[in-house]
């Protein structure tokens, strides 16, 4: 494996991805409004409103639900709806490299064939599973640092808001480790290689994004909207990191498969 040229080809992708500055709002500012601002601001909320209000549907499923942490049967109704809707926030975070990535990566293929440089990237030395990650890279990396840091300052805000119902920090603990290490990375991986696997089998970039769009994100959508219950076990965390890494593996089978230079080249 030629680790240089991969990381060459990484960084010449970031000069030319983020000279856009659309490209700089949506791995910038998107990453905070969405993993941070919004569950942060739906908390401070749920936080101030009285406990009578509670809605009594959620003071029933507060007591179905198994402990979700070692004092649970100890803590208040209060203390155990703010875990639970901390808990919920958490699923915004794995929105980050799932909406966010697969749109960066769109242009990675593709790109190259709109600028007219995609001769000059299969005349560099380097085999079909060298540049698809090096492609996948090119999203890859700065989407999941972007995702590490936001899980770092929801957790921050988590901890300030509960800190007075629980008498202790909340987060991290194994299950928000497991999640943000090791799942959220395979779920983004998944998201991305499959973006980068259609923009070299489509015409132009909006091509690339809206099949994307139509394929992809309606299903990990769906997949993320069961994860509230996976979130509160740690062995459905660790089950579902184990389904996703077989399913990254097969998926970048299947680009390697599908990945055809020759076509790619002529059809420019």
């Amino acid at each position: 494996m030629q680790y240089k040229l991969i990381w060459e080809l990484i960084k010449k992708d970031w000069a030319e991805a983020y000279k856009s500055r659309q490209v700089l709002l949506m791995t910038t500012v998107a990453p905070f409004l969405l993993g941070v601002g919004l569950p942060a601001f739906i908390l401070i909320i749920m936080g101030s409103v009285p406990l009578d209000s509670l809605d009594n549907d959620l003071k029933i499923f507060l007591q179905l639900l198994p402990a979700v942490t070692p004092d649970w049967n100890f803590l208040s109704e209060r203390a155990k709806g703010l875990i639970l809707f901390s808990i919920f926030g958490q699923l915004f975070l794995l929105l980050i490299p799932v909406m966010i990535g697969s749109y960066v990566s769109a242009d990675t293929i593709i790109g190259e064939k709109e600028r007219q440089t995609i001769e000059g990237l299969f005349l560099l030395p380097l085999t079909d599973l060298e540049i698809l990650i090096a492609k996948v890279g090119v999203s890859f990396i700065p989407i999941i640092g972007l995702t590490w840091l936001m899980s770092l300052l929801y957790a921050g805000i988590v901890d300030l808001v509960l800190i007075t119902h629980l008498d202790r920090i909340l987060l991290p603990d194994i299950r928000f480790i497991l999640l943000v290490l090791f799942f959220t990375p395979l779920l983004g991986l998944a998201s991305i290689t499959v973006t980068v696997l259609v923009s070299s089998r489509v015409s132009t970039v909006r091509d690339a994004q809206q099949i994307t769009g139509i394929l992809l994100i309606p299903a990990m959508l769906l997949v993320i909207g069961q994860m509230i219950i996976i979130l509160i076990n740690t062995w459905l965390i660790i089950i579902g990191t184990i389904i996703l890494l077989v399913f990254d593996l097969l998926t970048l089978k299947i680009s390697l498969t599908f990945f055809n230079r020759e076509k790619l080249v002529t059809s420019t």
